[in-house]
């Protein structure tokens, strides 16, 4: 079986003029920082023969992208067939370029006429979303092998209803409870859709149909080892944050929820008893420590509200991203094995770091992927990797500040320019000749990777 070798986008951070979803409105009202506004993004709408060449040029077989809901019906009941032929143009292209596309269908962002609704807190909105899969399948389903439905759910609701950097940006763990649920639902019924396509069509005609979702995965621990509130914290947030998600889809008892903070959601009758995924996405970029107490002095230090319970991305002296965020590539390794106890395949849809100098990608890059090499090795069923992302584009509420593409986009000119680390990825792929990750192919790759990380997964 080829590995997927891949690069990863969203619409709203590459596309340009999404005027008509939430996160345009948001951003209008100055919640990004330094008062950015994703304008043109990248302006990737009238470049993506050119960026899907660059990918191509890199060796990539696959590549990962969303459809923008609010382009595709701008007002509830329209739809807009002009949007639905670009993407359609997009998947051609793919398959001119010899990349197997992966069409995520939300990405974050909502039509602001749903967003007016109350978003996925509205009872209806799962009906909707799966309006929208319909209408994106019939028009492009035959040529799609790869769907993901939704991306990072559970850092969605996080940031909608508990720690308010997504718009709507409120306070409500009651209505993340009943956003997590309608999002099951969502997701639940876009898989029974997709599963009806019968036709298909293109180089990917024979390839499996599979379809599943990205979860955002974050190796939890306590800041202080000895600590026993900071040891069970870890425990709760690794179960609400990495665990919920994966369970609902495999068809156990859903558990959106924290004893004490986040009400517990409904159960989904329709995702009980039954597996609702043909593989699971896995998002890792970074540790958090989980700290008790005051912990001003801790770098990146957030508390929840008013409780003493808080996260920070670092520890004093460790290397960090230009987000604050450790290096830390041993943590890819216990997500898989973590995930590895569904018995479904993975495949890493999301993996990259905010490095504008291009000095700390080609490692990070190099140990994750060994990483994933050993887990392999050691027989968990992990089917690609996606690195985050092909072009620097804009990140959410950080605006355009981070920098996580293999390609450096020019913000004034919008021209691309590779970075060394793409050169490297490139190297790397051209080594496995379409072959999973080997360790003894990225081990004799240079030798500018330190001991430290280059021995990260024998601890």
């Amino acid at each position: 079986m080829t590995f997927l070798w891949g690069a990863a986008t969203s619409s709203h951070q590459i596309e340009g003029g999404n005027r008509h979803n939430d996160w345009w409105q948001w951003e209008a009202s100055g919640n990004i920082e330094g008062g950015a506004l994703s304008g043109d993004a990248t302006d990737h709408w009238h470049r993506f023969e050119e960026d899907l060449k660059l990918a191509a040029d890199l060796g990539l077989n696959t590549y990962r992208f969303s459809i923008e809901w609010s382009r595709v019906e701008p007002k509830e009941g329209q739809w807009d067939k002009s949007a639905l032929d670009w993407y359609l143009a997009l998947v051609l292209e793919c398959e001119k370029r010899g990349l197997q596309p992966m069409v995520t269908l939300l990405h974050f962002t909502i039509p602001q006429w749903l967003a007016e609704k109350g978003g996925f807190t509205w009872e209806h909105s799962a009906e909707k979303f799966a309006g929208f899969t319909r209408k994106v399948a019939q028009h492009l389903g035959a040529h799609v092998p790869l769907w993901c439905t939704l991306n990072e759910p559970n850092v969605m609701v996080l940031g909608q209803y508990l720690a308010g950097f997504m718009p709507p940006a409120v306070y409500n763990p009651k209505l993340a409870a009943v956003a997590s649920r309608n999002l099951l639902l969502a997701h639940i019924r876009a898989y029974d859709i997709l599963h009806e396509i019968k036709e298909r069509r293109g180089p990917w005609a024979s390839t499996p149909l599979m379809v599943g979702f990205a979860n955002n995965m974050i190796d939890f621990a306590p800041l202080r080892r000895a600590h026993p509130a900071e040891s069970i914290l870890a425990r709760l947030f690794r179960r609400f944050y990495n665990s919920a998600w994966p369970d609902a889809v495999m068809g156990r008892r859903q558990h959106f929820g924290v004893r004490g903070l986040v009400p517990f959601a409904r159960q989904v009758g329709e995702g009980r008893g039954r597996r609702t995924c043909d593989f699971i996405g896995i998002n890792y970029y970074t540790r958090v420590y989980v700290c008790f107490g005051p912990q001003q002095r801790v770098v990146n230090f957030a508390r929840f509200r008013s409780l003493p319970v808080g996260v920070c991305f670092s520890r004093e002296g460790e290397r960090v991203s230009d987000l604050g965020w450790v290096l830390h590539p041993r943590g890819m390794g216990r997500m898989i094995r973590y995930l590895g106890r569904h018995k479904v395949p993975l495949i890493i849809t999301e993996n990259g770091i905010a490095d504008h100098r291009d000095q700390l990608r080609p490692e990070y890059l190099q140990t994750h992927l060994m990483e994933i090499a050993d887990m392999i090795a050691k027989g968990y069923d992990v089917r690609g990797y996606y690195h985050w992302s092909l072009l620097d584009n804009f990140e959410w509420i950080k605006g355009f500040v981070p920098r996580f593409g293999l390609y450096e986009v020019d913000y004034g000119s919008f021209a691309r320019t590779p970075r060394g680390s793409a050169q490297q990825y490139a190297q790397i792929i051209a080594r496995h000749g379409g072959g999973p990750p080997l360790r003894e192919k990225l081990s004799s790759l240079n030798d500018r990777v330190p001991a430290g990380l280059a021995t990260a997964s024998a601890s």
